[in-house]
């Protein structure tokens, strides 16, 4: 059988359909990078927002379309939202998360033969995402994650090692660790084990040169995992979500943390490690928020450090809380709350860049572009920037020492090989 895999939303379900094309090519099937030659299409489909949840449905109807593949949708939006995804797909087109689980256990995959990457198109990646841990024990107002993903589970360390052994074979350089709730690694097994603890084994245990986390809450955040940062392998990046800086807000959202709290864990990673790069997600317009309470968040993200990330406007999401409270803020106040986000995010991550002028990094190379008819590669460094090196030398799964040079009038980081 000849399989194809696409995607809406998140890390954690590009690690899942890494995970499920290797699962068939393990058994024997083909994967293809296109749509059109494939006997059946696999959509892991999300429904953080309305968006991503439309997103889903017309990818699907997009399929159906135009293949004459069967498509499976799969993941958060038919969990969640099962009503609507019977609109689209029939009973046994549909892979609920619960199944999904069952089905990318690493107990019952089988790499042995598998001796390079499948193929996914347009979904292809350099890195690979690796899902340690699905589920949630917080229940935000605002998410679906709850409903669709359940409660942590997590996955066993030596199942986790085995697979990345795995992509080390198959030439991977950098893994990337991801999870519904990532921080919650291991509290959920007997007896109970913590993401720095995983972390340790992985670096002790394995020879990927490069280890990076995904997407970490912060009350999940200790000093015993800000401390592994001084280990070079482990990419000197944090993506912490703090969504508001309003204990009003937050009260609201139920976020189990606060204003103090998100301080001093800020003050903690900086004391400790300066050279750390910080990003966040944050939720503005959320039923409920005044001006002091968006004040509040902003002035935060100026002290924190942070110094990228996302910002999303609230989307009442039938099924949760939120859609049901009231004093929901305007959107053309919403809109301008984000659009002032949005630039002061822009503004820090720039300050950035800058000071990053005239230092080193590795880059790990991804793909080739031309920039004013010149060919250059594109690549991360190990603080999360984009990098990009003029060569008409192949860069692509390698990693290379890079003098960071300036940022041209695109705003593209430009910098050059320092190594051979």
């Amino acid at each position: 059988m000849k399989v194809f895999f696409d995607m809406v939303g998140c890390r954690l379900n590009q690690a899942e359909i890494d995970l499920l094309a290797m699962k068939h090519m393990s058994v024997g099937d083909i994967v293809v990078n296109k749509s059109e030659e494939a006997d059946c299409i696999f959509v892991n489909t999300c429904c953080v927002t309305k968006k991503a949840a439309a997103d889903s449905r017309k990818m699907i109807r997009k399929y159906q379309r135009q293949t004459q593949a069967t498509v499976i949708g799969m993941g958060c939006w038919p969990s969640a939202m099962l009503e609507d995804a019977l609109e689209v797909l029939e009973a046994d087109e549909i892979l609920t998360n619960d199944a999904k689980f069952e089905l990318l256990d690493y107990r019952l995959l089988d790499l042995q033969d598998i001796d390079q990457k499948p193929l996914l198109g347009e979904r292809q990646r350099t890195r690979a995402f690796v899902k340690v841990q699905d589920g949630c024990y917080n229940q935000c107002s605002f998410c679906l994650t709850t409903i669709a993903r359940g409660l942590p589970k997590s996955a066993q360390i030596e199942d986790i090692l085995n697979y990345i052994k795995k992509l080390e074979d198959l030439d991977t350089k950098e893994i990337v660790l991801t999870g519904v709730q990532l921080g919650s690694w291991g509290k959920d097994l007997v007896p109970k084990q913590s993401l720095s603890g995983l972390i340790e084994v992985l670096l002790k245990n394995s020879s990927i040169p490069r280890i990076r986390l995904s997407s970490i809450e912060p009350w999940d955040i200790d000093e015993a995992l800000i401390s592994l940062f001084d280990e070079p392998r482990l990419c000197s990046h944090l993506h912490i979500p703090v969504q508001s800086a309003s204990d009003n807000v937050l009260k609201a959202m139920r976020r189990p943390i606060n204003k103090a709290r998100l301080l001093d864990l800020f003050q903690m990673i900086q004391s400790r490690m300066p050279h750390l790069a910080l990003s966040s997600d944050i939720l503005l317009g959320f039923p409920g928020e005044s001006n002091q309470d968006f004040q509040e968040t902003m002035a935060f993200i100026r002290e924190s450090g942070i110094s990228g990330g996302h910002v999303f406007s609230f989307s009442p999401m039938p099924g949760t809380y939120a859609a049901t409270m009231p004093h929901q803020v305007q959107q053309s106040v919403v809109k301008e709350r984000n659009q002032l986000a949005r630039n002061l995010l822009s503004d820090l991550g720039l300050i950035y860049q800058k000071n990053r002028l005239n230092t080193t990094d590795d880059v790990l190379f991804e793909s080739k572009l031309r920039i004013d008819e010149e060919a250059y590669y594109s690549g991360l460094s190990k603080d999360m920037l984009r990098v990009f090196v003029k060569s008409e030398r192949n860069l692509k799964n390698a990693i290379h020492r890079v003098e960071l040079e300036t940022i041209n009038p695109k705003g593209q980081l430009l910098g050059k090989l320092v190594t051979a």
